[in-house]
C-alpha cells in the first residue's frame, strides 16, 4: 500500500477501517467455534481492535488533541514473532471456515496491520503521530504473535 503524500486524517481513516474490519472479523470468528479458550482468545482480541477503532475515531474528531497526547507506553518493548503463519496460504474466508483458517487469516491480516502501521510510522518520522503508529504497529505484531502461539498449541498439537 503506497501512503507517500497521505494527510493524517486520510492515515487515520485507513487505520479505522483496519480496525474495524478487524473487529468484524474476530466477532464473527467467535461464532464460528466451539472451544472455549478460543472464544475467549477472539473476544480479548474482539475487544482490543474495538479499542482501536475507538482511538482511530475520536482522532479523526480532534487529531490536535492526539498529537498533543501522543505518547508511547513502551516503545522499547520488543515482540516476539514465532513467523508460524508466514508461509501459510491466507485464503478468504468461507462460511465453512475451520478454525485453522481464522487463525492462518487473522494472523496474515494483523501482520498487514504491523506493516501499515510501521509503514506510517517512517513516513511521519518526527511527527508527533510517528509514536502512535509505531505503537499501534508493537499492538499488532502483539495480536499476531497470541493468534500463532494459539496456531501453534490448539492446530498443531492436534495434528
Amino acid at each position: 500500500m503506497k501512503i507517500d503524500g497521505w494527510t493524517v486524517e486520510k492515515a487515520l481513516h485507513v487505520g479505522l477501517t483496519m480496525e474495524q474490519g478487524a473487529m468484524k472479523l474476530y466477532t464473527d470468528a467467535q461464532k464460528m467455534v466451539k472451544n472455549p479458550g478460543s472464544k475467549q482468545l477472539l473476544k480479548e482480541l474482539a475487544g482490543d481492535e474495538t479499542k482501536h477503532a475507538e482511538y482511530f475515531e475520536k482522532a479523526l474528531k480532534d487529531p490536535k488533541k492526539v498529537m498533543d497526547s501522543s505518547k508511547a507506553s513502551d516503545l522499547t518493548r520488543v515482540v516476539q514473532d514465532l513467523g508460524v503463519s508466514d508461509p501459510l496460504k491466507g485464503e478468504p474466508l468461507s462460511k465453512d471456515a475451520t478454525y485453522q483458517d481464522i487463525l492462518i487469516f487473522a494472523a496474515k491480516s494483523e501482520k498487514t496491520a504491523n506493516e501499515f502501521y510501521m509503514a506510517l510510522a517512517k513516513q511521519y518520522k518526527g511527527h508527533p503521530l510517528a509514536r502512535m503508529w509505531e505503537e499501534f504497529a508493537k499492538m499488532e505484531a502483539g495480536h499476531k504473535l497470541k493468534l500463532e502461539k494459539e496456531y501453534d498449541e490448539v492446530v498443531l498439537a492436534d495434528n
